[in-house]
C-alpha cells in the first residue's frame, strides 16, 4: 500500500540575509568578503506539510528566534500562532496534485512572520504526513538546538527542510538528491530545486527589505537582540526575550489557580495569550523578582525565579 498520500512542501527566499553563526570560518569569510557586515546571504528556508485527510497545511520552520544566543529552534502554529495557514489544501481528484499550491504560497508570502525576504521559491512532492511530522515534533521537542550547517548535532533552516522532508519517505529519486546531491550541506534553494512543481511568488509586502549597515561593536555579534525601546501598547510589568533572530515581550498575570501570560512583538503588537498552568514542582511567586528565559513561546513559559526554573505550560489560547 502506498502512503506517500500526502504532501511536503520545501519553500526557500534566496535573498534572505542571516547574522554569522559565530564559528571559526566567520572571520575568514569576512576578510574575503563573503560577508556583508557580518551577515550572509545565504537565504531562508521553511517546510509546510499538507495532511490529505483533513486537507490542512502545517508551516514549519527553524531559526534563532526567542531562542539562546548560537541557538535555534523549531517553530509551528502552536508555538508561534501568527504561523498557522488558513488556507485550506485543494487536492487533484487522482491526488496527485496541489490545486491551489500558488494560493498557499501567496499567505505566506505575505505573512511577515516567516521571515522571508524577496522572492518566495517553492516546490513540493508526495510524502508519508505523519512520517514526516512526527520528524520535525521530535526535532521540535530537542529545541534549542546549536545553530549552524556545520555544527554537531547542530541545524539549521536548510538542515532542518532536508531532514523533515527526508523523514516522509518521498520518492527514492527525491530522496538521493536530498541526501547526496549536497555539496558540503544544504541550501534553502537546492531543497527547492530538488523536487517537482517549481512555483516563484515575488515579493509582496510593501516592506523595505533588509539590508545589513556596519557593525560598529562587533561585542553585539556575541549577544541576542538588544531590547528595544517598551511604547504604551506594551504592559509595564512585560519582560524582554530574545534570540538573535526575533525577540518578543512576555508579561504575567496571576489568574486565580493559574497565570495569564500574553507575548507582544517589539512594536507591541499582540503575538499570542492565553491561561497557564504551573507543569513542575518548583514554587513561583509572582510577588518576587522573576526572570522570563529561554526556552519561552506560545504553547509553554519558563521563569527563573531565585535558583529554580518554573516552566508553564498553556491550557488554552485567546490568540
Amino acid at each position: 500500500m502506498n502512503r506517500q498520500t500526502d504532501f511536503a512542501i520545501a519553500i526557500a527566499w534566496p535573498e534572505t540575509y542571516c547574522k554569522q553563526p559565530g564559528s571559526w570560518y566567520d572571520s575568514i569569510t569576512h576578510i574575503l568578503g563573503f560577508s556583508n557586515n557580518y551577515y550572509y546571504k545565504v537565504g531562508h528556508a521553511a517546510l509546510v506539510l499538507v495532511n490529505s485527510k483533513t486537507k490542512k497545511c502545517h508551516y514549519f520552520d527553524f531559526g534563532r528566534y526567542h531562542a539562546p544566543f548560537q541557538y535555534g529552534r523549531v517553530r509551528s502554529e502552536q508555538t508561534d500562532h501568527g504561523l498557522k495557514v488558513n488556507t485550506i489544501a485543494q487536492i487533484s481528484q487522482n491526488g496527485q496534485r496541489l490545486e491551489n499550491f500558488t494560493q498557499i504560497l501567496t499567505e505566506l508570502q505575505l505573512n511577515h512572520e516567516c521571515h522571508g525576504e524577496g522572492a518566495l521559491h517553492a516546490s513540493y512532492c508526495k510524502i508519508d504526513f505523519e512520517q514526516s511530522y512526527q520528524k520535525v515534533l521530535q526535532l521540535q521537542k530537542r529545541s534549542p538546538i546549536a545553530y549552524g550547517p556545520f555544527k554537531y548535532k547542530g541545524s539549521n533552516c536548510s538542515r532542518f527542510v532536508n531532514t523533515s522532508i527526508v523523514a516522509g519517505k518521498p520518492d527514492w529519486i527525491y530522496i538521493f538528491k536530498l541526501k547526496y546531491f549536497v555539496l558540503l550541506t544544504p541550501t534553502p534553494l537546492n531543497n527547492v530545486n530538488f523536487l517537482p512543481k517549481k512555483v516563484i511568488i515575488p515579493k509582496l509586502l510593501k516592506t523595505k527589505a533588509f539590508c545589513p549597515i556596519p557593525i560598529a561593536d562587533i561585542r553585539k555579534l556575541k549577544h541576542t537582540l538588544e531590547q528595544p525601546p517598551k511604547n504604551d501598547k506594551i504592559p509595564d510589568n512585560a519582560q524582554w526575550l530574545s534570540g538573535e533572530g526575533s525577540g518578543s515581550w512576555f508579561s504575567i498575570n496571576q489568574d486565580l489557580d493559574n497565570f495569564r501570560i500574553a507575548r507582544y512583538s517589539p512594536e507591541g503588537e499582540l503575538e499570542c495569550s492565553g491561561v497557564f498552568k504551573q507543569a513542575n514542582i518548583n514554587s513561583f511567586n509572582i510577588n518576587l523578582p522573576f526572570q522570563i528565559d529561554h526556552l519561552s513561546h506560545c504553547q509553554s513559559v519558563v521563569v527563573k525565579q531565585s535558583e529554580n526554573k518554573i516552566l508553564f505550560k498553556r491550557l488554552d489560547h485567546e490568540s
